[in-house]
């Protein structure tokens, strides 16, 4: 469609230029030869001007006409080009949809049955620590590919205490990163959210402020204007217009799958939560959540 309108335009200019050009030689011809005869009146040749506006409404119309007809049938040809696209698309989602939903099972059998020993014993052993920290992070991994496979998913929505989420959130980063300093100052901030969704989009963005991090600085959290915000004095982003793109990874010395901030934005659009991020190479990233 857009190569016709290309050509149409370069054809019409041209053909325009080459109308115009032979209308000036026919009028000077017929003043040459009106002078030539000495025929009365032949200055109004010499003064004498084409006027193409009939014929530019004509091409105007038929232009207009085409542009119609080909739009549609652009429409359908794309919309039908592009079915496979989409129901190969669908089927991936339903595919980790159904495969993350199937892990579900195992993943709770393994949590249930570490907890039960647990209490059993007087001391936890660091190996069924690990056992139960790594099927957490299965679980959180779960949830993250669910909000992508299921973006528009319909959702529970509750009010959640952004202060004591947020304080619960950064004493489990303390305790995992003994070394990272964290200032935390949310103050009290009720939104309405999903719960395990507002969890989850906290603790990615904190996790990835504490891996992209720089000599283990000060990272922040604190709320400003109604906003919760995450400032880090990290290696800074390039290009921060593309951290929610799937994949996307500016750093591949960093451990990482790229899928994080992907499923960060899945559940903020579905929460309707808004975010802007500011960065800038060397200096740090600041991450503002606007709750609309």
């Amino acid at each position: 469609m857009l190569m016709f309108v290309v050509l149409a335009t370069l054809y019409y200019f041209y053909e325009s230029d080459r109308l115009n050009n032979d209308l000036e030689v026919d009028i000077q011809m017929n003043y040459i030869d009106c002078m030539k005869f000495q025929l009365e009146d032949c200055q109004k040749y010499q003064n004498a001007t084409a006027d193409f506006t009939p014929i530019y409404i004509h091409i105007f119309y038929a232009f207009v006409l085409i542009v119609l007809l080909f739009a549609p049938i652009s429409f359908f040809l794309a919309l039908y080009a592009l079915k496979p696209v989409r129901l190969a698309s669908t089927m991936i989602d339903n595919f980790i949809a159904n495969i993350v939903h199937d892990i579900n099972t195992p993943i709770a059998t393994i949590m249930l049955n570490a907890k039960s020993i647990l209490r059993k014993r007087q001391e936890a052993p660091k190996k069924l620590l690990r056992i139960l920290s790594s099927a957490k992070q299965l679980t959180d991994m779960q949830h993250d590919l669910l909000a992508l496979a299921d973006e528009n998913g319909e959702i529970e929505k509750e009010n959640i205490d952004l202060k004591s989420l947020s304080e619960e959130i950064v004493e489990g980063f303390k305790l995992q990163y003994h070394s990272q300093a964290f200032e935390e100052r949310v103050e009290e901030l009720k939104v309405e959210v999903n719960g395990v969704d507002m969890r989850r989009i906290i603790q990615n963005l904190l996790s990835n402020a504490v891996k992209y991090n720089r000599d283990e600085n000060l990272i922040k959290i604190y709320t400003k204007n109604q906003n919760l915000i995450i400032e880090d004095q990290g290696k800074g982003m390039a290009h921060p217009e593309k951290v929610f793109e799937k994949n996307y990874r500016e750093d591949y010395t960093i451990q990482g799958n790229g899928l994080g901030l992907a499923s960060v934005l899945a559940m903020l659009e579905r929460n309707n939560i808004d975010i802007e991020v500011k960065s800038e190479l060397n200096v740090g990233t600041i991450i503002i959540l606007n709750f609309r």
